[in-house]
């Protein structure tokens, strides 16, 4: 329902004017935007890490799904915008390069407020927008991970996922979503204190959703029960709506 009224919503105003450049993000094949001159802002998704032959055709016209929860926002008026990077190529440093390219870019072509939200390695990738409040008015990192699951990697993933927080800097929302049996959270109860512990720092408001009962795993954040348990609750917060 929520796709059906942002694409009824997105068609109309969109046929009023083009869509600006943004590159490296495109506009959503699944919730078309309207541009600048009608929408209440833009939402950027950064998908999760993919693997060459994934998420292709014509069944998948946004390459890796974005979670259900997205779909509100378009239904209130923002513009869903993608980073969808190169399946087998997705080095850190260069995404964060574009993301930060990329949003500079919206806000060129006239977009007053955006959003970053992101899933895995996409999350991982947009925490250098943390240091960024001029480009972005709030982040939603659902999973953030990019160091894999071997024992011997997360000392690293824990200090890298630090350095990115030491750079935070308000005003600004943030939020974090952790799941129970997520292999890829290196230390779930470290990582949720230091995003806290940033967020207090930086002055940033603090929106955390802790290993819920349910969902569980890596992708919990697209799974049914998390767009009925924190899907409205997530909508309202990324927007600051009361």
């Amino acid at each position: 329902m929520f796709r059906l009224i942002a694409f009824l919503l997105a068609m109309t105003a969109a046929a009023c004017a083009p869509l600006p450049e943004a590159a490296p993000f495109r506009p959503s094949a699944v919730y078309p935007p309207a541009g600048p001159a009608h929408a209440t802002g833009a939402v950027v998704w950064l998908h999760g890490g993919v693997s060459p032959g994934e998420f292709t055709g014509p069944e998948y016209p946004d390459g890796q799904p974005a979670p259900d929860w997205l779909g509100r926002l378009a239904a209130q008026g923002w513009d869903v915008w993608r980073y969808n990077r190169t399946p087998g190529h997705d080095p850190l440093a260069e995404g964060a390069a574009a993301t930060l390219q990329g949003l500079a870019a919206l806000h060129a072509a006239g977009y007053r407020r955006v959003i970053l939200a992101g899933f895995s390695r996409g999350a991982f990738i947009g925490m250098v927008a943390l240091a960024h409040p001029e480009l972005i008015e709030a982040a939603i990192l659902l999973s953030p991970a990019a160091h894999g699951t071997r024992a011997e990697r997360r000392a690293q993933a824990i200090a890298d996922y630090t350095a990115r927080l030491a750079a935070a800097r308000g005003p600004m929302r943030l939020a974090l979503a952790q799941f129970n049996d997520d292999p890829f959270d290196p230390d779930p109860p470290l990582r949720g204190r230091l995003a806290r512990e940033a967020a207090a720092r930086a002055g940033m408001a603090f929106l955390h959703i802790d290993r819920p009962a349910i969902p569980t795993g890596h992708m919990g954040s697209f799974e049914p029960e998390f767009d009925a348990q924190f899907g409205a609750e997530l909508a309202r917060f990324a927007t600051g709506a009361p």
